[in-house]
């Protein structure tokens, strides 16, 4: 087993995750919703999946999508931010309250990461060429 995997599945059972696709009702299309429990807490989260990960409903990829998304959230300097780099609309009152709702949360899950800095244990560079480990969640 890949070791990024084995890290991947530690992770997911330490912290008791459990993620579930949720119907989508927003207006923004490129989104997809899921429902992400992270110890005792949950919390919709709004998913970039632009290779389509999600329907292939693999609880490490999903954990991956996930985690992905909220160190992305982490690393955005503020909304217009995070708007811009996902080509989303800034003028948004609904993703706008979603983002301030969502900072208190990433803010809890990275001080369970070391230097608190979300990890998301694959490289984005597997990720875009479909290599190593990510591979591997994906078949």
């Amino acid at each position: 087993m890949h070791p990024d995997i084995q890290q991947l599945k530690e992770f997911y059972s330490l912290h008791r995750i459990e993620i579930h696709q949720l119907k989508s009702n927003n207006k923004h299309t490129t989104l997809n919703s899921v429902e992400f429990t992270f110890r005792e807490y949950k919390k919709m989260i709004l998913i970039v999946d632009e290779y389509k990960d999600l329907k292939l409903n693999n609880p490490l990829l999903n954990l991956v999508l996930v985690l992905k998304e909220l160190s992305f959230i982490n690393e955005s300097t503020d909304f217009l931010d995070w708007c811009s780099e996902n080509e989303m609309n800034a003028s948004s009152e609904e993703l706008r309250r979603y983002y301030i709702d969502i900072l208190p949360f990433v803010k809890m899950v990275k001080t369970h990461f070391e230097n608190g800095k979300i990890n998301y244990f694959i490289s984005d560079l597997d990720f875009q060429l479909n290599a190593g480990a990510i591979r591997s969640l994906r078949s």
